[in-house]
């Protein structure tokens, strides 16, 4: 057999883009990744190295088509192989884990879900008429179908509280109220955010302004809150009003779910809400040009087919808040992926 001949420049010209070819190919490890953490291989592999036969005994899947899967990710690293052909966790399979500190394994149950999945399909047609991609998928939108869909909202009240422990225990670092403020969380989803904020600011109270959703749902910090008679919650939909009475009206990651119009009337009808002197605070994620790379554009991309919504530059942020009658006063970063945006009337 003759040696292999080294790829000539005219060859290497002509063959496709490997990092293009990667790009097209990534949703495979992506539904890999999906069948790893639905049976519960990465807490399997955290107690111990186990053979293939092993974990196919627990998961009760075949040997030979589990170990095809495995063998996929250990060439992608999610997980490893030892001496013995056993399989083994890496360093980041620990954060396929439910209940690590720092688990992804709620985002990959939520995105990865053939509900959020099948979207997609559809991208090319919100391209063409501006229909939401969701929308197309399932003639619904998306807050209106995980209304419906009590596994669907539970998987995304998982991701989102894990999402909003992680980020909330940064930004409340930066929160600071004197006793006797009163907060109220415009769109705060199960209370998590409001609790950890009430939680490091003592002498404050709040309330949680959402929709209705049952009492299960909320986080457990806000529970105790409750019960401490820090929190309560009231029901509504900040597209009819907002509740006035805060000297604090937090909108954590409320905007990104929308666009200008329905932002803009949040807005609005929260001006209505003041009654002058209150401070307006937004955090969220600001896509300055430093971001403005891979990661924003997935995050950016993720929101418009999904909810019809985007993320914005705090200069866009500005311009939206100006139309709606109100003035950035500060943008202040911090070491989570938002930022704090703090807004008052114009004067």
């Amino acid at each position: 057999m003759s040696a292999p001949q080294a790829v000539s420049q005219d060859q290497s010209a002509a063959m496709p883009p490997f990092k293009l070819m990667a790009q097209i190919t990534a949703y495979r490890t992506s539904q890999c990744i999906r069948a790893l953490v639905e049976l519960g291989i990465p807490a399997l592999l955290e107690q111990d190295a186990r053979s293939v036969e092993d974990l196919a005994q627990a998961t009760g899947t075949q040997p030979g088509l589990l170990d095809r899967l495995l063998n996929h990710l250990v060439n992608e690293e999610v997980i490893g192989k030892d001496d013995e052909g056993r399989y083994i966790a890496l360093p980041v399979t620990v954060h396929l884990v439910p209940g690590h500190p720092r688990s992804l394994s709620n985002w990959v149950a939520c995105e990865l879900d053939p509900l959020l999945w099948r979207s997609w399909e559809n991208l090319t047609e919100q391209l063409r008429s501006g229909t939401t991609a969701f929308d197309l998928a399932h003639g619904s939108a998306f807050f209106e179908w995980h209304a419906q869909d009590s596994e669907a909202q539970k998987r995304f009240d998982d991701q989102m509280n894990g999402a909003s422990r992680g980020i909330g225990a940064v930004v409340v670092q930066t929160l600071q109220f004197e006793p006797g403020t009163r907060l109220t969380d415009v769109g705060g989803g199960n209370g998590s955010f409001l609790a950890q904020t009430l939680e490091k600011n003592p002498g404050t109270e709040g309330i949680l302004f959402e929709l209705p959703r049952s009492s299960e749902d909320f986080d457990p910090l806000f529970e105790e809150m409750q019960r401490q008679g820090r929190a309560t919650v009231t029901n509504g939909s900040f597209f009819e009003s907002v509740p006035g009475g805060a000297d604090v009206y937090l909108f954590s990651r409320v905007f990104h779910d929308f666009n200008d119009e329905a932002a803009t009337l949040i807005l609005k009808n929260t001006r209505r809400a003041l009654a002058g002197g209150e401070r307006l605070l937004l955090i969220d994620m600001m896509a300055n040009d430093a971001q403005a790379g891979a990661r924003g554009s997935s995050q950016d991309i993720f929101m418009l087919t999904q909810l019809g919504g985007r993320e914005r530059t705090a200069e866009e942020f500005s311009g939206l808040l100006a139309k709606s009658g109100f003035e950035t006063l500060s943008v202040t970063p911090t070491a989570s992926p938002v930022s704090i945006l703090e807004f008052r009337p114009a004067v």
